[in-house]
């Protein structure tokens, strides 16, 4: 029976660190890159209705990398889009179509999933919305997620469920992204340990986990909000100015700008949700999180408890 794992999400949970500079680099799994297999992520996260003719194509086309070890697909957009919701299928839907090209009688799957606190996580995607081109407020741009039904895909205890329900109890594997910021090395280890990797392989420290590319701060962000209105962008089709590619630094946008050196040795503070809005996030999924420590006896963080 072929083994196969599956590194569904979520966002920022440190996908992007462990697709750089680790899952490339494992002994023991053979780790698909995304670049090989873009289209065939797309149509898994995107198409509603997948023919059992294009199911069995894209299974065909995942064995293809088969060297004899197990395989490995990564790509956080699987867990669901907090951007583009609704062109991206519900979790359901992408659970049961990676069920359909992995079937239980031929392969044994594993998924992993990161989380993160979800005021946490939702303050990091909003500054990533803005990133692109949003104009939303923090408190409009929760009520658009609330709205599009994409807040929902921080469900994790039901999610959790739902990955259950398709690949079987013992299938999951759980990281707490803020266990790993604490302590990377310690997490990696138990992470590689999950799939037959002995060690953590060598990667560029510098530039890994620690990364130089922040995120806007409160200035970036407030400047950047004002700026995207003129821009037309994916998030924000009303803008004036189209996109326009530079050579060597991408489209024209505000973040060319603001986010580099120069900017934040201006002024940087980071950027938090104001606290009435943080309470509110967390207040809605306490519950949820409360489920998580019983079930499945993770050790979570007090701000993921807070009672109402």
């Amino acid at each position: 029976m072929k083994k196969v794992f599956l590194h569904l999400g979520y966002h920022k949970t440190a996908t992007t660190f462990l697709q750089q500079y680790i899952y490339p680099e494992l002994l023991q799994v053979n780790y698909i890159r995304q670049k090989d297999i873009k289209n065939e992520l797309r149509i898994i996260r995107l198409r509603r209705k997948i023919s059992d003719e294009d199911i069995v194509k894209l299974r065909k086309l995942f064995l293809s990398f088969d060297n004899g070890q197990p395989l490995l697909i990564s790509y956080e957009g699987l867990s669901g889009s907090p951007f583009a919701p609704k062109k991206a299928k519900r979790q359901r839907g992408v659970l049961r179509d990676l069920r359909r090209i992995f079937p239980e009688e031929e392969f044994d799957v594993h998924v992993i999933i990161g989380i993160r606190e979800q005021a946490d996580l939702f303050s990091s995607l909003y500054v990533q919305y803005i990133h692109q081109g949003g104009v939303r407020s923090a408190e409009g741009y929760l009520q658009y997620c609330e709205q599009n039904g994409s807040l929902q895909n921080f469900e994790f205890h039901r999610y959790f469920r739902l990955i259950e329900k398709f690949f079987g109890k013992d299938s999951l594997y759980i990281m707490v992204y803020e266990h790993f910021k604490e302590n990377a090395e310690k997490e990696m280890l138990k992470l590689l340990n999950f799939m037959g990797e002995k060690a953590i392989p060598s990667y560029n420290k510098a530039g890994g986990v620690r990364r130089t590319n922040k995120s806007y701060g409160v200035l970036q962000l407030k400047i950047a909000r004002r700026l995207n209105k003129y821009f037309k962008t994916g998030v924000h089709k009303e803008g004036i100015i189209p996109a326009v590619k530079i050579p060597k630094l991408g489209n024209l946008s505000p973040r060319m700008f603001l986010q580099n050196k120069v900017s934040y040795s201006l002024n940087y503070q980071k950027f938090e949700l104001p606290d009435e809005l943080r309470h509110t996030l967390q207040d809605r999924f306490a519950v949820e999180n409360r489920k998580l420590v019983n079930n499945y006896q993770l050790d979570l963080p007090d701000k993921y408890l807070r009672d109402k």
